[in-house]
């Protein structure tokens, strides 16, 4: 049984969820193969700068903070969001297919790091020097990883994950799947809480041992 997180470094909601996932990774770990998958939410036409979206994040932030309780940092929320910098989430999609190929097991906290390096040390995903802070805690070779992250097959690689999730109707991020080897289900759609998301996967494992 495989679970499969689909989310993107850029989404807010996702830096709500991601703690949850690395919660219910660690109670199923011996039980279920887990997985994560970048959705591509801001790629090609649809990138802009963050100052774009900064009055639209600083009234949501709060609701994910609350209903998460995740904190946003003031470097992202005074210095970064009003930036100029882009928001793209091709670059740290390619990070996390890099990563992958080194420590699978540990790909979910890896995507948190990115994601709380954004969101509370307001620190670009468009710059090489925020990866190699990164790695040095999974002890990987840094040039090394990003000469990786210029691979063009690599980064094909990871435009057909978002191709992927495309294909599967996911257009909103947080989402997950529980693969029972004989069928996919969705079993979370947007922040679900971890007793909820529990819930959820014991009612799809129950259906689908009566099948």
């Amino acid at each position: 049984m495989r679970f499969i997180y689909i989310y993107d470094p850029l989404c807010g909601w996702c830096y709500g969820f991601t703690p949850v996932v690395l919660q219910f990774q660690q109670l199923q770990m011996d039980t279920m193969e887990f997985d994560i998958l970048s959705g591509g939410m801001i790629t090609g036409d649809n990138r802009h700068p963050f100052s774009t979206m900064a009055a639209y994040i600083q009234r949501e932030h709060t609701n994910v903070e609350d209903m998460t309780g995740v904190k946003f940092g003031e470097a992202f929320l005074e210095k970064l969001l009003p930036s100029q910098e882009i928001m793209d989430s091709e670059k740290p999609s390619v990070a996390l297919t890099v990563f992958k190929l080194y420590q699978p097991e540990n790909a979910i906290s890896f995507a948190h790091d990115m994601q709380v390096a954004l969101n509370y040390d307001g620190l670009s995903l468009n710059h090489n020097d925020t990866y190699r802070k990164l790695i040095r805690k999974y002890g990987l070779p840094e040039d090394e990883f990003i000469s990786r992250m210029q691979d063009e097959h690599l980064r094909y690689e990871t435009q057909q994950e978002f191709q992927l999730i495309q294909n599967w109707g996911i257009t909103g991020f947080p989402a997950a799947i529980l693969d029972t080897g004989k069928q996919l289900y969705l079993c979370a759609r947007g922040y679900t809480p971890l007793d909820k998301l529990q819930q959820t996967i014991n009612n799809i494992i129950q259906e689908s041992n009566r099948l």
